[in-house]
C-alpha cells in the first residue's frame, strides 16, 4: 500500500509541475494559453461527469446546466449585488448542488436512459427560462436574454486580475483544478466511492449487504453538480459572460465526447480526455459543421479499438512494460 500510496504522490507532482511550467513555453500566445485555461474548466466538469456516469453508473445528461447554473448565479450575485465573486462561486456551487438534489430525488427513482432523458430534458428547458427572465421582466435583474449576462466581473487576488494577464489566470484556473480533481479522486476512493462502483458492478449483491442505493445515488448526483456549478462560476468570471449558447447541443456533445474518450470509470482518464479533445476539437475548426462528425467518428474509433479510451491504452502499455521486464529476467 505504501508503494501505491507512493506513486500516487509522484503522479500528482509531476502533473502539477508538468502544468506548472506550460506558461514558461506559452506565455506569449494568448490563444493557447487561453485554449488551456478553458481546458482546466471542461477537464473539471469532465471529471464530475465521469464520477456520476462511469463510477456510479447514473446517466445523468445535466452536467451543462448544472454548470450554467453556477456561473449566472455568481455572475448576477456579483453584477447586482455585489457579492464577491470568490463568494459568488461558493454560492453558485451550492446551488447547482441544491437543484442537482431536487431534481435527483424525484429523478432518481427512474433508471438507465429513463434518467438520462429525463436530465436532458432540464437542459433543453433551462435555455427557455434564461431568455425568458431577460431584460425588462424582473425590475433591477435580468440575465441578459438571448445575449447572455454580460460584464460579469473578474476574480480578485490581491487585487483586481485583468483578463489580459492569462498568466495569472493560467496559474489560478490550475490550483482550482488540481483540487477539484483531489477533492473527486478523494470521493472515489472514498468508502462512499467504493459504494458507487459496487453499485455499478454487482447492484445486487450490494443492495443485499445493506448499501442505500437510492441515498448514495443522491449523493453522486449532488456532488457532481457542485463541482459543475463551482467551475462554471469560474468560466464565467474569466470570460466576462455566460449565454445560453454554452447549452448548445454541440456543446453538449463535445463534453461527452471528452468523457468517452477519456475513458469511463477510468480516473483520470475523462480529465485527460478534455484536454486532448479540446485542444483537437480547435484543430478542427476550419471543417465548420463537419468538425462534429470528426469528432464523432474518432470517438467510433476509439471505442472500437480502445474501449476503455486513454486510459485503456495507458493499461496497455503498462502491460506490455511489464512483459517486456519478465521476459529480459
Amino acid at each position: 500500500m505504501r508503494g501505491v500510496a507512493k506513486r500516487i504522490v509522484l503522479g500528482w507532482a509531476a502533473a502539477a509541475l508538468v502544468l506548472a511550467l506550460l506558461p514558461a513555453v506559452f506565455h506569449d500566445n494568448r490563444y493557447v494559453m487561453n485554449l488551456l485555461i478553458l481546458s482546466f474548466v471542461w477537464s473539471a466538469v469532465a471529471a464530475s461527469w465521469d464520477l456520476s456516469l462511469g463510477y456510479a453508473k447514473v446517466f445523468s445528461f445535466g452536467q451543462i446546466a448544472f454548470m450554467v447554473i453556477g456561473g449566472y448565479t455568481s455572475g448576477l450575485l456579483s453584477i447586482y449585488l455585489g457579492i464577491s465573486p470568490w463568494l459568488g462561486m461558493i454560492i453558485g456551487a451550492l446551488t447547482a448542488g441544491a437543484v442537482g438534489v431536487l431534481i435527483g430525488i424525484p429523478c432518481l427513482r427512474l433508471s438507465g436512459m429513463y434518467l438520462a432523458i429525463v436530465t436532458f430534458a432540464v437542459q433543453l428547458v433551462l435555455p427557455t427560462l434564461i431568455v425568458w427572465a431577460g431584460p425588462g421582466r424582473f425590475e433591477g435583474l435580468s440575465t441578459g436574454g438571448t445575449f447572455g449576462l454580460q460584464r460579469i466581473p473578474p476574480l480578485t487576488l490581491l487585487g483586481v486580475i485583468p483578463r489580459q494577464d492569462v498568466v495569472k489566470w493560467y496559474y489560478l484556473g490550475m490550483v482550482l483544478y488540481l483540487l477539484v480533481l483531489g477533492g473527486i479522486y478523494a470521493v472515489i476512493r472514498s468508502y462512499t466511492g467504493l459504494a458507487f462502483i459496487a453499485l455499478r458492478d454487482a447492484g445486487p449483491l450490494a443492495r443485499c449487504l445493506g448499501v442505500n442505493e437510492y441515498k448514495h445515488k443522491l449523493m453522486v448526483f449532488g456532488i457532481s453538480a457542485l463541482v459543475c456549478g463551482f467551475m462554471g462560476g469560474f468560466y464565467a468570471h474569466y470570460l466576462g459572460s455566460i449565454s445560453p449558447a454554452v447549452l448548445g447541443l454541440d456543446v453538449f456533445l463535445l463534453a461527452l465526447v471528452m468523457v468517452l474518450f477519456g475513458g469511463l470509470g477510468a480516473f483520470p482518464g475523462a480529465a485527460l480526455g478534455a484536454f486532448v479533445v479540446n485542444f483537437v476539437n480547435e484543430f478542427l475548426r476550419p471543417l465548420l459543421m463537419w468538425r462534429l462528425v470528426a469528432l464523432g467518428a474518432m470517438v467510433v474509433v476509439v471505442m472500437i479499438y480502445m474501449p476503455k479510451g486513454l486510459m485503456g491504452m495507458a493499461d496497455l502499455m503498462t502491460g506490455l512494460v511489464r512483459r517486456f521486464r519478465k521476459g529480459g529476467r
